[in-house]
């Protein structure tokens, strides 16, 4: 059930040339139930692939080399405990991946790499960057 939006304007004559006209409105907060609050992060992936953690710090990555295999699903799972605004997210080019990494949150992306090599994990602004190496399996 909506309540009425109330909204009130007021008028300001600074001058005879310059009048200023305030707007302002009240309304209910959103309720917010104790069940939304507590929902659980979705995963990425099933608990029982594997994952590698990435923390994301005022040094960058941390590993800066992820050794990962061929055709074999894998979670990368990224924490970010630096307020840099270039980690605020990450990409993955190669695979079309990008991210954003809230403050303190772990946030995973589930990969499954397609051919071996070397692809490139970067901010988002391209300057910070990681390597990850694929391997044959």
């Amino acid at each position: 059930m909506s309540r009425p939006l109330r909204v009130a304007a007021l008028a300001l004559s600074l001058s005879p040339l310059v009048s200023v006209f305030f707007t302002v409105s009240c309304s209910k907060p959103a309720e917010v139930t104790p069940a939304a609050a507590a929902e659980p992060v979705e995963l990425a992936a099933p608990a029982n692939v594997k994952r590698v953690d990435i923390a994301v710090n005022d040094s960058g990555f941390s590993p800066s080399t992820i050794e990962l295999k061929k055709g074999e699903p894998v979670v990368l799972r990224f924490t970010r405990t630096t307020k840099s605004e270039c980690l605020k997210a990450i990409a993955i080019p190669d695979l079309k991946i990008e991210k954003d990494l809230p403050l303190n949150t772990p946030v995973e992306v589930a990969v499954t790499p397609e051919k071996e090599g070397k692809m490139v994990l970067q901010c988002w602004m391209a300057m910070i960057k990681a390597t990850i190496n694929v391997v044959g399996s």
